[in-house]
């Protein structure tokens, strides 16, 4: 993975409210230089642009709820949306330079790539076979990433880890139907704390400035608590997850445990609750509240 806030692997459809979430493999070239023990320098290289992947129906869906509202405003009811795709040609690339320090790594990173979810570039309505469709052009906005990272002893807690991710993110300037997308330089951070008590209670306790879904003048703070109870003489292992939005108190919170039938099979059961208004931070989200039964083989 290369951080800060990783921006070469997509994410795979769905997110993942109980673990970190895995990234979908890309075709790349990677090359590491040591210059020592304890200095070196990393170069990523991908010959073609890799989108995340949304299912057709559900990013339909996602812009049809978007801009049916602001076109009904003008007395003009869609009814669907047809997606075109425009993706770069140009490859991706990014460099990172990291030195191990006493009781710290650290690294300095630029990224030179796209986004890597589509944002509407063209949007048309036209006649349709029934009512009034919305054409809408998608395209990969251009981004330069340059980062920080770090990982190393927390001061005055024997055992416990601190490490953090800072981007600062300079976008291409994207309009839509003369309002600004993107614009301005903006920073995007993970900082946390990992701690694993003596009853074998592990605790990450983490700082968001801009979540995963944000960009740009959107990016706000959040506050995250993951705790996960390894029990003794047992393959069951609890878990929680809550996140909490500090501009309006929206939260999600997951419990659930995961138990390991084997070393390279688990299934993770868990529930996943939304607090907040529909147009909250969070409560935004109401969609992925339920349920969740999730197997895992490892091969």
């Amino acid at each position: 993975m290369f951080s800060p806030l990783d921006n070469f692997n997509p994410l795979p459809p769905g997110m993942s409210f109980t673990s970190i979430a895995q990234k979908n493999g890309v075709l790349s070239a990677d090359a590491t230089y040591y210059f020592n023990d304890i200095t070196y320098l990393q170069a990523i290289v991908l010959p073609s642009f890799v989108p995340s992947y949304m299912p057709e129906k559900y990013e339909e869906q996602i812009y049809l709820s978007m801009f049916a509202p602001q076109f009904q405003a003008q007395g003009i009811e869609i009814e669907s949306v047809n997606i075109a795709h425009t993706f770069p040609e140009n490859p991706v690339w990014g460099i990172k330079l990291g030195r191990s320090f006493t009781s710290f790594d650290a690294a300095i990173s630029y990224y030179n790539g796209y986004y890597l979810n589509g944002y509407p570039e063209t949007v048309e309505p036209v006649p349709g076979a029934s009512g009034m469709a919305l054409n809408l052009g998608l395209g990969y906005p251009k981004k330069s990433v340059f980062g920080f990272e770090f990982q190393g002893d927390f001061p005055g807690i024997e055992g416990a880890t601190l490490r953090g991710d800072l981007a600062y993110i300079v976008p291409q300037p994207w309009q839509v139907q003369g309002e600004d997308m993107l614009k301005d330089p903006y920073l995007k951070a993970v900082i946390g704390a990992d701690y694993t008590t003596s009853f074998d209670l592990y605790l990450n306790v983490g700082f968001i400035w801009g979540f995963v879904f944000e960009e740009g003048d959107q990016c706000s703070p959040y506050i995250s608590l993951n705790a996960r109870k390894e029990l003794e003489d047992s393959k069951l292992s609890p878990n929680y997850l809550g996140i909490i939005s500090l501009i309006d108190g929206s939260m999600i919170n997951s419990i659930g445990a995961s138990y390991d039938f084997t070393d390279d099979f688990s299934i993770t059961f868990s529930y996943v609750s939304v607090l907040g208004e529909q147009t909250s931070k969070l409560g935004q989200m109401g969609s992925a509240e339920g349920l969740y039964l999730v197997g895992e083989w490892s091969f």
